[in-house]
């Protein structure tokens, strides 16, 4: 089938499913789900350029569109809020949906933020402690920064940062240095950085939650026991006395989470973490492996280049199939 035959039967079938109600939010909310969307990066489209790793990352007039059709079909919350009602088993007048933004990029407070309180929606941040504390570039944005730099494509980066993800932290860290010393040293561009403890204060003062996505965004079930110790526990504790607030939300980073992993965030004092893995949550979930929906708005596009609330919608719904 040709990719513009392929382009033709989804938006049809999109449109044919969001008219019929089948995929309409508010038609579903009998099966009590719930809902919680991923976001990464919220970049103007000259610095979106010039980022690698461009998938994860969204315009803010495009962030802007996905808020607008959020609170039309949802009730925004925080997670912590949200899951708390939907656990308790609250009959609400539309499904319940809470927006995330993983890693605690400082573009989340300059783009993402005023949106959100345009809109007067809450929502959750999960910061890297080490990020927070010392501004420091997390590893995937370091490699694929300096792949970049020393040459390689886009698409190659983006392969490279696939591929560290799956050797130890030590191996990691020696592929990233290889590249940033034929970059020439550290290739983060200048507007590029993490939020500070102060930023952080002033979202929890606007109703906002901060989550815990560890000390370092490592893979953790490659950690040994100190280390995700310290991944888990400790940069809880920080990000508490440093807030002064409970930190009950957890994110696993790249969403991988075994057992031994799992039983500590749960042993730790968190009431509930979240993966990467895709779909709707249902009475039944464990509240330590909650799925999200990871938002990018080439995926939510028709064929025409427009973006689209049919389209999102199916994404959203128990009915689309990855494959597409």
């Amino acid at each position: 089938m040709s990719p513009n035959i392929r382009s033709f039967i989804r938006d049809l079938a999109g449109d044919l499913l969001y008219a019929t109600g089948i995929t309409q939010p508010s038609k579903r909310i009998k099966d009590h789900p719930f809902s919680i969307v991923t976001f990464h990066r919220v970049l103007p489209a000259e610095l979106l350029k010039s980022y690698p790793i461009n998938g994860i990352a969204v315009t803010p007039d495009e962030f802007a569109w996905f808020v607008k059709i959020f609170k039309k079909h949802f009730i925004c919350g925080t997670l912590s809020e949200n899951f708390a009602r939907w656990q308790a088993g609250e009959i609400t007048e539309r499904p319940l949906l809470s927006i995330t933004f993983d890693d605690g990029q400082l573009d989340n407070f300059l783009y993402a933020q005023p949106i959100l309180k345009a809109a007067k929606i809450p929502a959750t941040f999960f910061a890297v402690t080490n990020g927070v504390e010392y501004n420091e570039t997390l590893w995937y944005d370091r490699l694929a920064y300096a792949a970049v730099k020393s040459g390689k494509s886009h698409e190659v980066a983006i392969n490279m940062v696939e591929l560290a993800k799956s050797v130890n932290a030590g191996e990691r860290l020696n592929l990233v240095q290889k590249f940033e010393k034929e970059a020439g040293g550290l290739a983060r561009p200048d507007w590029d950085g993490m939020m500070n403890w102060q930023q952080l204060a002033e979202l929890t003062q606007d109703g906002h939650e901060i989550g815990c996505h560890s000390m370092t965004h490592p893979i953790l079930p490659l950690c040994n026991d100190t280390s995700l110790q310290d991944e888990i526990v400790l940069s809880r504790k920080i990000l508490q006395e440093n807030l002064n607030t409970p930190i009950t939300s957890f994110c696993y980073p790249n969403g991988d989470g075994d057992k031994r992993t799992i039983s500590l965030v749960e042993e730790a004092g968190y009431s509930q973490a979240v993966t990467t893995k895709w779909g709707q949550n249902k009475h039944g979930n464990s509240a330590f492996m909650l799925k999200r929906f990871d938002i990018q708005s080439q995926t939510s596009r028709s064929r025409k280049g427009d973006l689209s609330e049919s389209r999102l919608a199916w994404r959203l719904s128990p009915f689309f199939p990855k494959r597409m």
